[in-house]
């Protein structure tokens, strides 16, 4: 039977609602007290939304450095009667919401430790960079989620072959593009695991990944024929505002990033709290496994779970192909496309949620396999 993210309603979905809530409202919180941060691309995503809200899409040399999504949104603020940035504002406070709830449901479905869940959802809760980056009005935390369900569709798609999932697939990865341009590593992906699938036909496989790559690249494919049609560019984008970053100064500043995204700046902080209180938990679980005299009938329950997990596909295998995939395009790419620097943090971001998520995974195999092995 297919996995269902929202399938049962227990105290720990409760408790991961809770944790997705109290997200919400620290975002909430600090634009409220700090007000929106403004980044330097908020003025053009400003600017778009109000060229979308007036309805001059073909009118007006607007909408070309960006994909239109965001600003889509952003539009909204006329039938609200509010403005812009009180748009974005709430947008990212429901997207970070969302990002929680959702990672937290579909660990569920994987990890057997709940208190891992729970803590993997409290790391991301606290992160310094995402909770900044979800503070300003930009793109990243709608990018994130949107991507996030992208990958999640492609996982029970490889595992299920269902149709629906199947579309839904095409339809979160062709709003990943629209969202971002980058977004275009989630169609790599896609492809990538389509056709490297085992036990498809290789047929089928070409058959699959032609139909999503197509399907998923056609409205980003008409929204660049816009731009050529007013502006005889696809994206506008100047040949002189790139960065020329070397390769090993970017390699240097991704370092420097994950230690900020481990280690909050230079300071103890709550984040290396929270790694801590996991690294006890999986250490205490561990111990009681190796210690505690297991019963016949505890032990067959382990090991009926441990040749599970021999036999099903690894679930982490999307979010882990697509931090690789962004990671080796932002690498070769970025340097030529973008005035910041390619490692720049909030271009990093996109893969923050799926290395957390792809850690926790694996420490719960690892905790499960330790204590098979020792019989």
């Amino acid at each position: 039977m297919k996995p269902n993210l929202f399938r049962s309603v227990s105290s720990w979905s409760i408790a991961i609602g809770f944790i997705a809530f109290l997200g919400a409202a620290h975002i909430l919180i600090r634009t409220f007290i700090y007000g929106v941060e403004y980044h330097n691309d908020a003025g053009v995503y400003i600017f778009d939304a109000e060229i979308l809200a007036n309805g001059k899409i073909f009118q007006s040399n607007g909408l070309l450095w960006f994909p239109p999504l965001f600003a889509a949104v952003l539009s909204l603020y006329r039938l609200l009667g509010v403005e812009p940035s009180d748009v974005g504002q709430y947008l990212n406070i429901i997207s970070f919401g969302l990002i929680i709830l959702v990672v937290g449901h579909w660990l569920q479905q994987f990890i057997r430790f709940r208190l891992m869940v729970i803590g993997t959802t409290i790391v991301i809760i606290i992160s310094y960079p995402l909770v900044r980056i979800s503070s300003q009005l930009l793109s990243e935390t709608l990018f994130i989620l949107i991507t996030l369900f992208a990958l999640i569709k492609l996982k029970s798609f490889l595992s299920w072959k269902v149709k629906s999932e199947f579309w839904l697939l095409i339809i979160f990865s062709a709003l990943a593009v629209l969202t971002r341009w980058i977004g275009v590593t989630v169609i790599l992906t896609g492809v990538l695991l389509i056709l490297t699938h085992q036990r498809t036909p290789m047929s089928t496989k070409w058959k699959h990944a032609t139909i999503y790559s197509v399907a998923s690249s056609l409205p980003s494919a008409l929204w660049m024929t816009r731009n050529w049609i007013v502006n005889g560019s696809l994206t506008a984008r100047e040949v002189e505002c790139v960065s020329s970053q070397p390769l090993w100064n970017s390699l240097t500043q991704f370092g420097d990033h994950l230690h900020l995204w481990i280690f909050v700046r230079h300071g103890f902080g709550w984040l290396d709290i929270c790694l801590w209180a996991v690294v006890a938990m999986a250490g205490f679980e561990a111990v009681k496994a190796l210690t505690i005299t297991a019963s016949s009938e505890r032990r067959g329950l382990f090991q009926k779970i441990g040749s599970l997990l021999d036999i099903k596909e690894q679930p982490v295998l999307p979010f882990t192909a697509f931090a690789i995939v962004y990671l080796v395009i932002l690498l070769v790419v970025g340097p030529h496309t973008t005035c910041e620097p390619p490692t720049a943090l909030r271009y990093l971001l996109p893969i923050y949620v799926p290395a957390v998520m792809t850690a926790a995974v694996w420490l719960e195999r690892f905790l499960l396999k330790t204590y098979r092995n020792s019989g």
